[in-house]
């Protein structure tokens, strides 16, 4: 009777722990389905939209609402606001950057992909492409962004890399 209860209670242990095993193993492939959904240009399309809009109605209220929602800053995906003379307003994933100039900046290249962003800058979105550190993996990569400037002046962007891929044609978001 002993030895039953004791083969019932592995039984039911490693049925226990499968479960588990099994409820994790869903859970991880969840979280990295929706770490992979997040890193589609539609994703940041819709990112910098919605950072947009709170950045249009009040930017200082904007910044704090984007540092308390984790949404504006997911791995590799994340909202940078920039002033129209390129002056960093605001960085979700590294704050050093906040108050730099953007349009003096150069990827490894020496490419001024700052200057070209600025310049290029629209309402309905523009899209460019350069290398920089990605700050979820620490390697440096080719980044895609899509960038939208408010009515007053700022432009709302947020990229995704790419792991060495750079679109073919860049252009504005229609």
């Amino acid at each position: 009777m002993l030895q039953q209860r004791i083969s019932l209670l592995m039984a039911v242990s490693i049925g226990c722990f499968g479960f588990l095993i099994g409820a994790l193993m869903v859970m991880f492939a969840e979280t990295r389905s929706d770490v992979h959904r997040m890193q589609s240009p539609h994703a940041a399309i819709e990112l910098v939209n919605r950072a947009h809009k709170l950045v249009s109605q009040d930017d200082i209220a904007a910044f704090d609402i984007m540092d308390d929602a984790p949404s504006f800053y997911q791995g590799d995906l994340y909202i940078f606001v920039l002033a129209r003379d390129g002056v960093n307003l605001y960085h979700a994933a590294d704050r050093t950057l906040i108050g730099t100039n953007f349009a003096s900046l150069k990827d490894v290249a020496g490419r001024p992909f700052g200057q070209k962003l600025i310049a290029d800058i629209s309402p309905h979105g523009v899209w460019h492409a350069w290398q920089w550190d990605n700050p979820a993996s620490g390697r440096r990569e080719w980044k895609l962004t899509f960038a939208r400037q408010t009515e007053q002046g700022h432009i709302v962007a947020a990229g995704l890399y790419g792991g060495g891929v750079v679109p073919a044609s860049l252009g504005r978001e229609r």
